[in-house]
C-alpha cells in the first residue's frame, strides 16, 4: 500500500487543474506538530481563513509554490490569514532536518502516515486547501494560482456577523 501511495503521490507532483468541491468539513485527524506533540490541524485553523499545503520535501512543484504562499501569508496574515504546511508521508527525522535548513514563516504539520491526507482524499502533490471560517473546506488547487488567490480573497472579505 505504501509503494501505490508513493507512486500515486509522484504521479500527482505535476499541475492539475482546481477542482470544484462540496463544502465538506476539514477532517478531525490529529497530525504531529514539529515540537512533536499531536495536534489536530481543524483546531488550529476553527475561526480563520486558511490555506492548507499538502507537500513533501522531495516535490519539485511543492518547492515552486513555497514563495507564493510565503507572499500570501505576509500580505494577509493581518487579516486573519492562516496559513500552514502539511508535510505528507514522510518521516519525522526527513521533514525536520529540511526544515532545519529552511526557513518557513508559517507552521509545519506531519501527516507521516497519510492518516489526514487519506481522510481529504488527497493523493497529488502539491495539493492547495482553502479552509473558511466554519472549518469547511472551500475550494482545491494544485497551485495557489488566481482562482485560488480569489477564493481567498472572498473569504476574508466575508467577514463573520
Amino acid at each position: 500500500m505504501r509503494a501505490c501511495w508513493a507512486f500515486l503521490l509522484l504521479v500527482g507532483c505535476a499541475a492539475q487543474a482546481a477542482r470544484l468541491v462540496p463544502a465538506a468539513a476539514l477532517p478531525a485527524n490529529d497530525v504531529l506538530g514539529t515540537d512533536g506533540r499531536s495536534a489536530s490541524l481543524r483546531a488550529t485553523v476553527a475561526g480563520s481563513v486558511a490555506v492548507i499545503d499538502l507537500w513533501a520535501t522531495w516535490c519539485t512543484a511543492c518547492e515552486q509554490e513555497r514563495p507564493k504562499l510565503e507572499r500570501l501569508y505576509a500580505a494577509y496574515r493581518e487579516q486573519g490569514l492562516r496559513v500552514v504546511g502539511l508535510d505528507v508521508g514522510e518521516a519525522p527525522s526527513v521533514v525536520f532536518a529540511y526544515l532545519a535548513e529552511q526557513r518557513i514563516a508559517y507552521p509545519v504539520f506531519l501527516d507521516p502516515d497519510f492518516r489526514l491526507a487519506d481522510a481529504l482524499g488527497e493523493k497529488r502533490l502539491p495539493t492547495i486547501l482553502v479552509v473558511d471560517r466554519d472549518g469547511r473546506i472551500a475550494h482545491r488547487a494544485a497551485s495557489l494560482d488566481g482562482d485560488t488567490l480569489q477564493r481567498v480573497k472572498a473569504l476574508l472579505a466575508d467577514r463573520p456577523h
